[in-house]
């Protein structure tokens, strides 16, 4: 009788774990946690600023983006590296490829503003993996205003 009890239960406890997880894009924006159990909008303010701040999060992300793009063709530009000859066999000629040489004051900061673009991207995928139609939609937008106004710095001054 206990294994039947022990049973019972655990389907019961598998019903409800199942059942709390969205597999389609959901409405209920006032019942949906991003992040921890103490971030829920529980009400229409609550959910406008979560949404505003999943939309800044995406729009700085794309900000940082594209700085992240200025910074590697400055940094390109500045320390040219080592010129070495590429030969493509006879039916193609042979061509240089610059090697960056490895400097602590370029390859830290570049690995820190990257492991930080990383996370911002991370979090609004888990923002996009709740499933809520509002919290998905604050990323799309505030990716687009951040491409709307960044896109074009990510182009780079100096050839890239």
């Amino acid at each position: 009788m206990s294994s039947t009890t022990i049973t019972a239960s655990s389907m019961a406890m598998t019903s409800t774990t199942s059942a709390s997880m969205n597999m389609a894009f959901n409405t209920e924006n006032l019942s949906t946690m991003l992040y921890s159990t103490s971030w829920m909008p529980t009400s229409t303010g609550g959910y406008v600023g979560t949404w505003l701040f999943l939309f800044f999060l995406a729009a700085i992300w794309r900000a940082l983006s594209a700085k992240l793009a200025k910074l590697d063709a400055f940094w390109a530009a500045r320390s040219a590296g080592y010129p070495i000859l590429i030969n493509g066999g006879q039916d193609k000629p042979s061509r240089k490829k610059v090697i960056q040489t490895w400097r602590l004051s370029v390859n830290l900061p570049r690995a820190a503003l990257r492991m930080v673009s990383q996370g911002i991207a991370y979090l609004l995928m888990i923002a996009v993996m709740t499933m809520n139609v509002g919290f998905f939609f604050a990323v799309l937008v505030g990716y687009f205003v951040g491409e709307l106004i960044f896109g074009r710095l990510s182009q780079g001054e100096y050839g890239s």
